[in-house]
């Protein structure tokens, strides 16, 4: 045998055994995350779409066609005959010094950072909007919305589910603004109808399951519970109104609603997983959205396409599957967690478990996963499916604040329900129970129950200990060396969660002297 052919069979047989080395490689990989998902389904975790799908709507019971027709009427109106309610919304409870906020119905006019409003121009909008409010308040007997999402395509239906989404937080922002307006004629019979309305949205949506569902879902929540707040100001309030808003606001169950999304995310990513495996062009679709929506500064060279070709074939035959796995075991925790905590109501505790397990799995470093898709040759194909495990655990803190927010809302309409009868509030909460409770709310954050004391015939401080976990005997303020021109109430670093109460018109005063110009 001549040497040249023995170079070229040395040759044939060196790439023969590469390229038999990497596919055994790769079904053993595959291999493993099979093995992976056969344990968890041993476990009886709902892994496939069937399991996680929520139950069918009847068309008579779907209140969506109500929130697309009144969305339709709203933007009817934003051409030549725009309404007030097209370019502005009113919000409440606007936080005026730690602890103490201003009760936006009662002021004589609508003045923010952007500008002034009179009331009546707010009055006007809503007026010309009257059927869109009124197809809203449907909604509060027909609390449930199912829109046409496709989860069998997986992540690829996140665009049409967004357009709902925005839809329904639109329609919150706007019940407020009628809301605020309702107070400020006194018009409080309206004013209920048109928080109630707010509260049947953020219901509705329990069952949308996607992460970004429960994020518009917990913001429309606060939205509510700022417009809560504003009502809870009116003298004008009855008993039963009260009643029907606290059994609105305890029907809520955040921590269940992010476990079956969690579940449902699981379930979408596998599909999207295996579409990207079948098909790299699709993959490469993903990769390229901001170049494509024109979000990218980046040019495209051949060089940098070449390169993104020989990530995704990298990715679909090997990078994929220890990728998938470690996103699958990020899930587990989060669901265990999440589950844990439907239990124990202790969401420190939890968020805890979630840090630990993250690093762990060395899981808890934020990728920027907006760095891969303005520059796609730049992204790290490894971790393409478990980089979002750490923005998953920032969710959960968000649910932590809304169930606070949840309970001392509950509390504090219980409260005044007290108040109405009694003309005082209690000296403690145990004194709500049975008449007005049916226990004393707890603290999310410690599991213990939430915080108060009377303090006049006419004010209360009811707190949670917030995010430290340590009872600072309801000081709203900030921690020392963390400074904020806001004051939100449920801030990160805030050293209790202190519900609200009343600015003094002093007060008032000095934060508007010191907006900025």
């Amino acid at each position: 045998m001549t040497r040249s052919k023995k170079i070229l069979l040395t040759t044939a047989t060196i790439l023969s055994a590469a390229i038999l080395i990497s596919v055994i490689h790769h079904y053993q990989l595959k291999a493993a995350v099979n093995r992976y998902i056969s344990e968890l389904k041993a476990k009886g975790e709902p892994m496939e779409l069937a399991q996680v799908l929520p139950s069918p709507v009847p068309p008579e019971q779907n209140g969506a066609e109500a929130l697309r027709e009144a969305d339709a009427l709203f933007n009817a109106l934003f051409g030549a005959n725009k309404s007030l309610l097209a370019t502005n919304y009113v919000y409440g409870m606007r936080m005026v010094a730690p602890g103490k906020a201003m009760v936006r119905w009662q002021q004589p006019d609508i003045r923010d950072i952007d500008g002034t409003n009179s009331w009546e121009n707010v009055k006007a909008a809503v007026v010309q909007n009257a059927k869109a409010f009124a197809l809203l308040q449907q909604i509060i007997k027909t609390p449930i919305f199912s829109f046409p999402v496709k989860y069998a395509r997986g992540v690829a239906d996140l665009s049409f589910t967004n357009l709902y989404l925005a839809q329904s937080k639109s329609a919150a922002l706007r019940l407020e603004a009628a809301e605020l307006c309702e107070l400020n004629q006194g018009d409080t019979v309206s004013a209920v109808k048109n928080l109630r309305a707010m509260l049947a949205i953020v219901k509705a949506i329990r069952d949308e399951r996607f992460e970004i569902s429960e994020l518009v879902r917990i913001a429309i929540a606060q939205i509510a519970l700022t417009a809560n707040w504003e009502l809870l100001q009116s003298p004008n309030l009855s008993d039963q109104q009260l009643a029907d808003l606290q059994h609105d606001w305890m029907n809520f169950d955040f921590i269940a609603s992010n476990a079956n999304a969690l579940a449902m995310e699981r379930v979408t990513g596998r599909i999207t997983t295996a579409k990207w495996r079948r098909s790299g062009s699709e993959l490469e679709y993903y990769l390229g959205t901001w170049t494509r929506l024109g979000l990218s500064d980046q040019e495209e060279t051949t060089l940098d396409k070449l390169k993104v070709k020989i990530k995704v074939f990298l990715w679909r035959y090997w990078w994929s599957y220890p990728d998938e796995i470690r996103q699958l075991k990020s899930y587990e925790m989060f669901l265990e967690t999440a589950r844990f905590a439907e239990t124990n109501y202790s969401l420190q505790t939890v968020i805890a478990k979630q840090k630990k397990g993250l690093a762990a799995m060395k899981l808890d470093k934020a990728a920027d996963e907006f760095d891969g898709f303005s520059d796609p040759a730049k992204i790290d194909m490894h971790s393409l499916l478990s980089q979002d495990a750490t923005s998953l655990s920032a969710i959960f803190d968000k649910v932590m604040k809304v169930e606070a927010a949840k309970q001392m809302i509950i509390t504090a309409i219980a409260l005044k329900r007290y108040q109405l009868k009694h003309g005082n509030y209690p000296p403690d909460l145990n004194s709500l129970v049975l008449e007005f409770l049916s226990v004393v709310p707890l603290d999310p954050v410690d599991g213990q129950p939430l915080r108060y004391r009377s303090n006049t015939d006419e004010a209360f401080t009811l707190y949670s200990v917030g995010e430290n976990g340590v009872d600072d005997g309801g000081d709203p303020s900030l921690e020392n060396g963390v400074t904020s021109s806001g004051y939100y109430w449920l801030n990160n670093h805030a050293l209790d969660w202190v519900w609200p109460q009343p600015a003094t018109p002093a007060e008032i005063e000095y934060f508007r002297e010191h907006l900025p110009k």
